[in-house]
């Protein structure tokens, strides 16, 4: 841990200059930025710096995804509200399992929480990344539970785009883990394995909780999906799936959790 008072000091220091970029560029809502800088700070000073480098990572390119053909994807319905701007119950949604694994990192060490850390990442990036880039897809998406065709945005729909995406972003953060040679005891190839896998598991998870146990609204004046029991349009739409207070942040959280457990698993598994 680094409790050195200049070195935490810089931390601190990074910390809020990102949250001041957040604002500005509306990557984040106020509240988003709380919640941000309370993970930011847990992961910097129990991980490592090279542990936020990898947060921060998936945090600039689901934002950087999030607000590109952001008026495309709001006009199928299903950008991010407030301009992209994420609250804070889509950061704790994405970064609170890698914050926790940090945290068990910073109590209880051995390196063993790194490989978690990392299955948690790679899945947050990947999910994000499956959604923001299968929204562009020009065909239908398919339900993953019996692959029949459905509207984008469906949760629990999963396309070719969104499929190339989980890879590409999970075999990033692998690469990038890898370079940054956080945890000296795994191999090159044994990190990039770890992040493709567990980001592959963990975003097929989400998949398989938003399909069936998600809850789901249906909104008869656009007649379109909802994830929300206020669709887009403003007006209320009706519970027809899932349990009411399993929504998509519950799901994110769940699904990160597990990308990390997996991550786990596979660092004790491979060679």
């Amino acid at each position: 841990m680094t409790f050195q008072q200049p070195v935490l000091f810089m931390e601190l220091l990074i910390l809020i200059i990102l949250s001041w970029i957040s604002l500005k560029f509306r990557f984040l809502e106020p509240s988003g930025v709380v919640s941000a800088l309370i993970i930011g700070f847990i992961v910097i000073v129990f991980g490592g710096l090279g542990w936020f480098l990898l947060l921060l990572s998936f945090y600039l390119i689901s934002s950087l995804f999030t607000k590109y053909k952001y008026d495309f994807k709001r006009a199928l319905g299903f950008a991010e509200a407030k301009g992209g701007a994420r609250s804070w119950r889509n950061v704790i949604g994405n970064g609170g399992a890698a914050a926790l694994f940090a945290l068990g990192e910073g109590v209880f060490g051995g390196g063993i929480f790194f490989a978690a850390f990392l299955g948690s990442i790679s899945t947050a990036v990947s999910d994000t990344l499956a959604t923001e880039v299968g929204l562009l897809y020009p065909g239908k998406p398919r339900l993953i539970t019996n692959f029949k065709t459905v509207e984008p945005g469906f949760s629990g729909a999963i396309s070719p785009y969104g499929e190339v995406a989980i890879i590409l972003s999970s075999l990033l953060m692998g690469i990038s883990a890898a370079i940054l040679r956080i945890e000296p005891g795994f191999s090159f190839v044994k990190v990039v394995c770890i992040a493709v896998l567990s980001g592959f598991i963990g975003s097929t998870i989400d998949s398989l909780l938003g399909a069936t146990l998600q809850a789901g609204y249906w909104c008869d004046k656009c007649n379109s999906f909802s994830e929300d029991p206020i669709h887009n349009c403003g007006c209320e739409a009706r519970f027809f799936k899932g349990v009411r207070f399993i929504n998509n942040h519950v799901v994110n959280f769940a699904s990160t959790f597990i990308g990390g457990f997996a991550g786990l698993l596979l660092s004790l598994i491979l060679p």
